[in-house]
């Protein structure tokens, strides 16, 4: 997926109904692994969060973000999470999100904690505040 195809999905999952547990997680790119055929490197698959974390934040502002850390430390500790966040948390470091005024959370982020598996860019949309 190039970046304006990334763009659009991201602008879609802005605007549509995204009820239900985790039904917002969306996987915009994956790396190769041991798949050449996809054509990407861990390298790509950053550069391009890169990309569109810039393109996002210029049009929506300035993102808040936030290093995972926490969010898996009060997760273990037994305290709920909100589905999409605790699936984020559980699969990336820091996320990237932008609020819309109707309350509605957009997160980019790159799932790489788990060195046995390919680095994907996921994007999220939920109207579950993360804290």
């Amino acid at each position: 997926m190039d970046i304006v195809e990334c763009l659009d999905l991201v602008d879609e999952l802005w605007d549509r109904d995204v009820s239900g547990p985790g039904h917002g997680i969306v996987e915009l790119a994956v790396s190769g692994g041991d798949r050449p055929e996809s054509g990407l490197t861990a390298d790509d698959v950053y550069a391009l969060e890169g990309a569109l974390t810039e393109r996002v934040t210029a049009r929506r502002g300035d993102p808040h973000r936030w290093g995972t850390a926490t969010l898996r430390e009060r997760m273990s500790r037994g305290e709920e999470i909100p589905e999409t966040w605790a699936r984020l948390a559980a699969q990336a470091v820091e996320l990237r999100a932008w609020k819309s005024p109707a309350g509605r959370w957009l997160v980019i982020t790159v799932a790489d904690t788990d060195p046995e598996a390919e680095v994907r860019l996921l994007a999220a949309a939920t109207d579950d505040a993360p804290l």
